[in-house]
């Protein structure tokens, strides 16, 4: 068979764009707010009227440009200096209004991953057209990327945003002039103006110009000195070109445990700020859960678990499949420097992340992503050499099976777990931190407007549930009876409620899940016996592998909780 043309290869990347933009608008309109959305709309407004960086400092100020622009366009009075202060762009609307702002604020991160994950297959287009089809198609379908690329958050941006530094780095890697070296120093500013953990990059993009360059110390010099003066002026004006003082004992508004160390008359000073939040959270640590144990102190392999539980079966194959072709047809000591210039990064960030505390989900190593499907795309020529056919075959079928894996559960990508993990109703008993970020808010809501149960309780746990139309008492740690709307969040690692209050109810599985995230019971006298007798005899459905006590009896047709 002929070699596909390039206009083919084009229009096969159009074609894929199209698709991940359709899904990340679907998830974004699906999805009601999450946990940190509505802080960061909140300073974005701020930020854009009064130029004010304090507000989130930790969260770098390039998306809330594109938030608050957006919002902007579709809802001007929120911007009025004369109104109210601190009107939120989210509560102070009635419903509609609420979630089109929602929606608004979030379609300048999908324009920015989908985009992002055009320079992605741009950039691989030097190792073939196949690897670059291929790494483009992992990125499109990736649940991952699907998830966080439709929210108003900042991990997509960074992803994305090197996407774009490592598209600029091959560029400047093959014709190596300092103009390019600018560019690819802006692309990583960009993606540093994102989120901070992106500066990991900056080392081995430096390498990399060492290696284009030949070695020479005054070219090294000059190329480096590019990068940096491109990079250094791209978060300065992200950050309005401000000067001011860092005092490190008083951040962002905050007092801290640190030395006061002042600086004084420095640029960007609210990016410094932020940087040293970053790391005090770092130490600090986040609640997180994994494999039944709850703590803030975190986990050695806590991202290799994420990895291992909430990245596709499919993708997970191919790696072995490249290995396999690596022991197969050996590759040459170029392809295994390429090979550890593209994971270099990767495994920096895996290994940081994995030595901190603030262990928040698969999330925080979205910006490695690039990279690490740059070098998974590169197993289907790969394949190819060492296998023949049959190689190049087992590719196209695992990416197909990553795709069909990830599809699956859209739009509930926040909640994807792959089949070593059970799926997304499996999941949870095993890692649970950043994956119920409260997104199905909304669809509680629609089932309560649909249901009109008697008495909801529900675990609160992020926003403002009666803008979605929610009413709820909180939940009691002795049985009543009523309707129960539980967030897996709090189930498994409880924040808001007491730890094993409602394990009294949790020996059974939930009647119905909404969205994967919300497990939903009806509780009536009649089950609170059966639970009674059985509490403290059978273990929580979620710790005991998913099996829990007997299955509840179906409750009536007319009472069951459906999904709407």
């Amino acid at each position: 068979m002929a070699e596909p043309s390039r206009a083919r290869w084009i229009a096969l990347a159009a074609v894929l764009a199209a698709i991940q933009a359709a899904l990340l608008a679907r998830t974004a309109w699906d999805k009601s707010d999450t946990i940190d959305e509505p802080h960061y709309l909140q300073a974005a407004i701020s930020q854009w009227t009064r130029r004010d960086f304090s507000r989130y400092c930790d969260g770098p100020p390039l998306p809330r440009w594109a938030f608050a622009l957006a919002l902007r366009v579709v809802d001007p009075p929120l911007f009025d200096l004369d109104s109210r202060a601190g009107r939120h762009p989210l509560w102070s609307r009635a419903y509609g209004p609420m979630r089109r702002n929602l929606f608004v604020a979030r379609l300048p991160t999908i324009l920015v991953t989908v985009a992002g994950g055009l320079f992605l297959w741009a950039a691989c287009r030097r190792f073939g057209e196949e690897a670059a089809a291929l790494a483009h198609a992992l990125w499109c379908v990736s649940p991952t990327v699907l998830a966080n690329g439709a929210l108003a958050t900042l991990d997509a941006w960074a992803a994305s945003l090197l996407a774009v530094a490592l598209w600029a780095v091959e560029r400047a890697h093959g014709r190596p002039t300092a103009g390019r070296w600018a560019v690819a120093g802006a692309a990583l500013g960009l993606a540093a103006a994102s989120k901070v953990t992106a500066l990991g990059a900056v080392p081995v993009a430096l390498a990399v110009a060492a290696h284009a360059v030949g070695g020479g110390a005054r070219r090294s010099l000059r190329a480096g000195m590019a990068m940096a003066a491109g990079g250094a002026l791209v978060v300065w004006a992200c950050y309005a070109f401000s000067v001011g003082a860092v005092d490190l004992a008083h951040l962002c508004g905050r007092d801290t445990p640190l030395p006061a160390w002042r600086l004084r008359a420095v640029p960007a000073p609210a990016w410094l700020e932020g940087l040293a939040m970053q790391w005090l959270h770092g130490r600090k640590g986040h609640l997180g859960y994994l494999f039944g144990e709850v703590g803030t102190r975190g986990w050695w392999w806590f991202y290799l678990a994420a990895l291992a539980l909430k990245t596709t079966v499919g993708a997970q194959l191919l790696v072995l499949l490249r290995l396999a072709s690596w022991l197969r047809a050996r590759p040459t000591w170029t392809q295994l420097a390429v090979d550890a210039a593209l994971l270099a990064y990767p495994v920096l960030l895996l290994v940081v992340m994995s030595a901190g505390r603030a262990q928040n989900g698969i999330k925080y190593l979205l910006p490695a992503f690039p990279l690490a499907l740059a070098w998974l795309g590169r197993a289907l020529p790969d394949a190819a050499r060492a296998f023949g056919r049959r190689g190049a075959a087992a590719a196209f079928a695992l990416a197909l099976l990553a795709a069909a894996e990830s599809l699956a559960v859209h739009p509930h990508h926040l909640m994807f777990f792959n089949a070593w993990a059970g799926g997304p109703d499996g999941g949870p008993r095993y890692l649970i931190v950043g994956d119920d970020w409260g997104q199905d808010q909304r669809r509680l809501g629609e089932w309560q407007r649909t249901r009109r149960p008697w008495r909801l309780f529900y675990t609160f746990y992020n926003g403002d549930p009666q803008h979605w139309t929610v009413t709820f008492l909180k939940p009691p740690c002795q049985p009543e009876p009523g309707f129960y709307a539980l967030h897996a969040v709090e189930v498994h690692r409880p924040k808001r409620i007491a730890r094993g209050c409602l394990d009294w109810l949790t020996v059974e599985p939930p009647d119905a899940r909404l969205g994967h995230s919300i497990y939903l019971y009806q509780v009536t006298r009649a089950r609170i016996e059966r639970l009674l007798v059985l509490r403290g005899r059978v273990t929580p459905f979620w710790a005991s592998g998913g099996q829990g006590g007997s299955a509840p009896p179906p409750p009536d047709a007319a009472d069951a909780p459906n999904e709407p």
